[in-house]
C-alpha cells in the first residue's frame, strides 16, 4: 500500500469516526419535533408584562381542546357527549374532561356566593338601584317568591329581594353556555348543541399526543355521524396535527422528487450506476450530519427544517458533480488539485449565503441555516476525503453530454461583445428596480399559516358559538394591585358597553363582571342598604307578613354587613375556575388582567382601542397578529441590508482573487435576483422576508457556478457540472414551490425563478 493510499484511508476512517460520534451524541439526546408556527416567529420586543400576557393566553389556548356536539335529536347528542367523555378520560394525554356540572355542584356554586349577595350584584339590579328604580326590584322579588321554584321561608328572610337569584348561575364560565340537566349546553346554537372541553397533559405539538387523542375523537366521530350527530373542534391540537401531517407528506415528496431527479440526470449523463451511487454518498452524509448537529444545538427540531433540508439534496450534490465530471478526463489525484480552489471558494460563498439566515431574528430560519451549513460542510468534506480513494481505479472516459452542453452555451451572445444585449440588460434592470421600488411589502403573519381552510372555518364556528375571546387580541390592564386593575376595568366598562351597542363586537369578558373591586362592593352594599331601608317594609306589607319578619330580615342584613369578596377568597371558590385565566399576574407591586372580545370585531374597534391605549398609561392593546406583522416588516428592512451586505462581502472576497473579472461571477446572481423580485411583485405576491432570504440562496448557488467556471477556465466539463447542479437544485426547490406551507412555497418559488435566470444569464457573461 502506498503512503498516499494509507493517508487517504486514515482520513476516511477519521471522518467516519467523527460522523459516528456526532450521531451517537445526537441519539442520546431526546429527539423532540415541533410543528408550531409560533416557534418560527421572532421574539417580540413588547414590554415584559405584555409579552407575559400574550404567552399566557397562547399557552391556555394551546392546552385546551374543545368539542361541540350538535344534532336534531337532543337525546342522541347528550349520549354522544357522554360516550366521548368516557373515551377521552381513558387517555393518558388528557388531564381533565369538563362536560357536565352535577346539580349538587351547581348548588355549591350558589351557596359559595350567597354570603356576598349584598356586595356582588347582578349588573341589571345594580343599574336599577343606581337609577332609584326600587319598585322594579321589589316587583320582581314578589314574582320570584310566588314562583313554584321559590325557596320559601329562607329566601324571604335571608334574601327577600332575590339578589342572589338575580345573579346568573352560569357565572362559572365566561363562555356562552348554560346548564341542561347537568350538561353544558351552548345557548347561541340553533340546534341542540353541547360542549365538552379537555385540558391536555402535554404540548399539542407532540406527535404521540396528537395520535392518541385524535384517534379517539375520529373513531367516535364516525360512529356519531351515523346517528345524526356532528362534532366540531377548536384548539391548537387539530391545527398542530394538520401541520405535522402536511410537513411529513411534503418531506417525503420533496426528498423523493429530488432523489428521482438526481437519478435520472446521473444515468442520462454518466450512463453508469457508480457515479450515481457516489453522488448519493455525500448527499446522505450531509443530511445525516445536518440532522445530528441541529438536534444537538436546538431543543426542538421544526418539521419545516427537515422539509427545507430535503431541498439541500439539490445543492450538496454540486461538489460530487464537479469531481465526477472532471474525473472523466483527469486522474483522481489531478482532479482534486485542479478543482480544490473552486470547491473551497464555492463552499465559503455558499456557507456565507446560508449562514446569513442565522442573523435573521426568526428561530425557524436559524434552524434552517444551521441545517444547511452543517449539511454543506459534511457533503464537501465527504467529496474531498472520500472521492479520490473511491475513484482511483476508474478509467478516463470523455462524456458526450459535455460537448453538447458546451455548444448550447456558446450559442448565447456575449454581453461584452454586444452593446444591444448590454443595453437590454440595463433597461431591464432599471424597469425592474422601479417596479420593485413602487411595490409594497407583504408582511403578514398569515404567511406562516399552514392549517387547511376547513379547519380554520371550523375554529371560527366554534368560537362564535361559545363567544370565545381571541388569544391574540385583548386589552391588558396593568397596575400595582389586583384591586386597582378591577377598578380600572369598571371605569372602562361604560365605554366598552357603548362600543358593543355600536356593534363593533358581540361581547366582552372582564374579571370585574364576576369579581367587583372592593370599592365597587362597598358601593353595592350602600345601594342594597338604601333598598332595604326604603322597600323592605313595603315588600312585607304586600306579602301580608308580620312586621317581625321584616325586622328579622333587616337584622340579617345588619349581621352580614361588611361581608366582602376578596380576590384571595374568590380564587378559592370552585365557581371562579372558568374566569381565572383573565388574571395574568397578581404579585405584590405588579398585577395585570385582560379583557377579551368575542364574536366578530372589525378594524374600527382596533382603532378605538388603540386610541384608548395611547391615552391611558395602564392600558395596553395587545394585537399579536398586527405586532408580528409589524416585526416582519421591520426585519424585512433589516434583511434587505443583510442581502446587500452579503453581496458586498462576497464581492470583496472574490475581487481579491479575480480582480476585474469578478463581474462575470457576481452579475448573474445579482441580475437574476432583481428580475426575480420584479416578477414576484408582478404576480401579486409582494415582497416579504422569505423572498429575501431565498435570494441569499440564489446568491450562494449562483456564485458557485461562476467560481467553478472561472477556476477551470470555463471547461466544458465544468459547465456540464454546474448545469447538472442547477438542474438538481431546480428539482429540489421547484418542489418546495408546490408546498402548501407558505414559508416553503415562497422559498421555493423565489429560488426556482432565480436559478433559472442565473443559468440563462451566466453564458452571456462568459470569457472569449
Amino acid at each position: 500500500m502506498s503512503r498516499k493510499t494509507y493517508k487517504q484511508r486514515a482520513a476516511l476512517f477519521s471522518w467516519v469516526l467523527f460522523i459516528t460520534l456526532i450521531c451517537f451524541f445526537a441519539l442520546k439526546k431526546e429527539l423532540l419535533f415541533d410543528s408550531s408556527i409560533f416557534t418560527l416567529l421572532p421574539q417580540s420586543d413588547q414590554q415584559v408584562v405584555v409579552r407575559n400576557a400574550a404567552e399566557k393566553m397562547t399557552a391556555r389556548f394551546s392546552n385546551r381542546f374543545i368539542l361541540l356536539f350538535s344534532g336534531s335529536d337532543e337525546k342522541q347528542v347528550r349520549h354522544a357527549v357522554s360516550v366521548m367523555a368516557d373515551g377521552l378520560e381513558q387517555s393518558e394525554y388528557v388531564g381533565k374532561v369538563i362536560w357536565q356540572l352535577p346539580k349538587a355542584e351547581l348548588i355549591d356554586f350558589q351557596e359559595e356566593l350567597f354570603p356576598y349577595r349584598f356586595t356582588v350584584l347582578d349588573a341589571r339590579v345594580r343599574k336599577q338601584l343606581l337609577a332609584g328604580e326600587y319598585e322594579r326590584v321589589r316587583e320582581r322579588a314578589i314574582l320570584r317568591i310566588f314562583s313554584p321554584l321559590s325557596t320559601g321561608k329562607i329566601a324571604v328572610i335571608d334574601d327577600p329581594f332575590g339578589l342572589a337569584a338575580e345573579r346568573a348561575f352560569n357565572s362559572f364560565s365566561a363562555l356562552k353556555i348554560g346548564l341542561s340537566n347537568g350538561l353544558l349546553k351552548v345557548t347561541a346554537a340553533k340546534q341542540p348543541t353541547y360542549m365538552l372541553s379537555t385540558v391536555l397533559t402535554a404540548s399539542p405539538f407532540l406527535p404521540e399526543l396528537q395520535r392518541g387523542v385524535l384517534a379517539i375523537v375520529d373513531r367516535h366521530k364516525a360512529q356519531f355521524a351515523a346517528q345524526g350527530v356532528t362534532v366540531s373542534m377548536s384548539g391548537m391540537l387539530m391545527h398542530a396535527a394538520a401541520g405535522a401531517k402536511q410537513a411529513r407528506s411534503e418531506i417525503s415528496t420533496i426528498g423523493a422528487g429530488s432523489l428521482l431527479g438526481i437519478i435520472i440526470a446521473a444515468l442520462l449523463v454518466f450512463r453508469r450506476f457508480k457515479p450515481l451511487l457516489l453522488m448519493l454518498i455525500p448527499v446522505g452524509v450531509g443530511c445525516i450530519l445536518a440532522t445530528a448537529v441541529t438536534i444537538l444545538i436546538f431543543e426542538r427540531v421544526h418539521l419545516v427544517t427537515f422539509a427545507f433540508g430535503a431541498g439541500l439534496v439539490g445543492v450538496s450534490v454540486d461538489y460530487a458533480l464537479h469531481f465526477l465530471c472532471e474525473r472523466h478526463i483527469s486522474t483522481a489525484g489531478v482532479v482534486l488539485r485542479r478543482i480544490l480552489p473552486g470547491l473551497l471558494l464555492g463552499l465559503l460563498s455558499s456557507v456565507t449565503a446560508y449562514a446569513a439566515q442565522a442573523l435573521a431574528p426568526f428561530p425557524g430560519l436559524q434552524q434552517m441555516a444551521t441545517f444547511a451549513v452543517a449539511g454543506l460542510i459534511g457533503s464537501w468534506l465527504t467529496v474531498v476525503i472520500c472521492f479520490p480513494l473511491f475513484t482511483r481505479d476508474d478509467a478516463l472516459q470523455p462524456l458526450a453530454a459535455a460537448e453538447l452542453f458546451s455548444r448550447v452555451r456558446r450559442s448565447f451572445p456575449r454581453v461584452d461583445q454586444s452593446r444591444v444585449l448590454a443595453g437590454f440588460f440595463l433597461c431591464l434592470l432599471l424597469l425592474a428596480s422601479v417596479f420593485i421600488w413602487r411595490s409594497e411589502g407583504r408582511d403578514d403573519i398569515r404567511l406562516l399559516q399552514t392549517s387547511p381552510v376547513q379547519l380554520l372555518e371550523q375554529e371560527r364556528h366554534v368560537q362564535d358559538l361559545l363567544g370565545l375571546g381571541s388569544s391574540s387580541f385583548f386589552l391588558l390592564i396593568s397596575a400595582e394591585t389586583l384591586e386597582q386593575c378591577l377598578q380600572e376595568e369598571e371605569r372602562l366598562a361604560p365605554l366598552l358597553e357603548r362600543l358593543r351597542e355600536a356593534e363593533l363586537f358581540d361581547d366582552f369578558q372582564a374579571l370585574s363582571r364576576v369579581l367587583p373591586s372592593l370599592q365597587r362592593q362597598a358601593e353595592n352594599e350602600r345601594l342594597t342598604g338604601h333598598l332595604y331601608q326604603g322597600e323592605l317594609n313595603a315588600l312585607y306589607d304586600l306579602l301580608k307578613l308580620p312586621e317581625s319578619r321584616a325586622s328579622e330580615a333587616g337584622d340579617r342584613f345588619t349581621q352580614e354587613h361588611g361581608n366582602t369578596l376578596t380576590p384571595q377568597r374568590w380564587l378559592e371558590l370552585n365557581g371562579s375556575e372558568g374566569w381565572r385565566h383573565l388574571i395574568v399576574s397578581r404579585s405584590a407591586g405588579s398585577a395585570a388582567t385582560v379583557i377579551h372580545f368575542s364574536g366578530a370585531y372589525n378594524d374600527q374597534l382596533k382603532v378605538k382601542l388603540a386610541e384608548l391605549a395611547e391615552t391611558e398609561k395602564a392600558i395596553y392593546l395587545v394585537d399579536q397578529v398586527a405586532n408580528i406583522s409589524h416585526l416582519m416588516s421591520s426585519y424585512r428592512l433589516q434583511i434587505i441590508n443583510l442581502v446587500v451586505a452579503a453581496y458586498l462581502s462576497v464581492f470583496l472576497l472574490l475581487f481579491v482573487r479575480y480582480g476585474r473579472e469578478v463581474w462575470r461571477v457576481v452579475l448573474p446572481p445579482l441580475i437574476a435576483s432583481i428580475l426575480t423580485l420584479a416578477l414576484l411583485v408582478g404576480l401579486g405576491q409582494g415582497v416579504n422576508i422569505f423572498h429575501l432570504m431565498a435570494l441569499i440562496l440564489v446568491l450562494g448557488i449562483g456564485l458557485d457556478m461562476g467560481i467553478f467556471l472561472i477556476e477551470t477556465d470555463e471547461s466544458p466539463y465544468t459547465w456540464l457540472a454546474v448545469s447538472l447542479s442547477i438542474c438538481t437544485s431546480l428539482l429540489a426547490f421547484g418542489l418546495l414551490a408546490l408546498s402548501r406551507t407558505p414559508v416553503l412555497h415562497h422559498f421555493g418559488l423565489t429560488v426556482l425563478v432565480g436559478l433559472s435566470l442565473v443559468w440563462l444569464i451566466a453564458p452571456t457573461m462568459r470569457k472569449a
